[in-house]
């Protein structure tokens, strides 16, 4: 899939975590389904977004040093 972060370039995704689903519901309630949204492989990027849909995303935070 196209990653807007990584300058919209063709990038791996995979499933999310656990831990990625929970935040991932708690900012997109209305169209979270099981599956439905995937994260960026490639190493330091931080996007998720919905199966064919790129605009249908967001950025996980920094993580806490």
């Amino acid at each position: 899939m196209r990653c807007s972060n990584c300058g919209g370039t063709l990038q791996e995704f995979r499933a999310l975590t656990d831990e990625e689903q929970k935040f991932v519901r708690e900012h997109k309630p209305r169209h979270t389904r099981l599956g439905a949204y995937y994260r960026c492989a490639r190493e330091g990027c931080l996007r998720y977004q919905r199966l064919g849909n790129q605009n249908d995303g967001a950025s996980f935070p920094e993580p806490q040093k």
